[in-house]
């Protein structure tokens, strides 16, 4: 994930991005720790901040598409490491 929020910061989105350890509370620390012990560990959750505070939703949109866009990529590493080491 550090990757991923580095990458994403690079872009120039005007939108803050950082990593954090706490999912925040109620629904959202209940649907990140679900989605943890349904993956068996490999999930991420992405706390987007309500429209307008302080982010429009084309900031937040644009955003969003590079945090996704990145996760993907670094998912597609890791196959990509994954099938290599099976071929060998």
């Amino acid at each position: 994930m550090d990757a991923v929020c580095k990458r994403v910061t690079t872009l120039g989105l005007d939108v803050s991005v950082t990593i954090s350890q706490d999912a925040g509370r109620y629904l959202c620390d209940f649907t990140y720790y679900t989605s943890l012990y349904q993956s068996h560990g490999r999930s991420a959750f992405v706390h987007v901040p309500p429209l307008g505070k302080p982010y429009n939703a084309d900031q937040l949109g644009r955003a969003l598409r590079a945090i996704i866009e990145e996760m993907l990529g670094v998912l597609e590493q890791s196959e990509d490491r994954i099938h290599c080491r099976h071929e060998h």
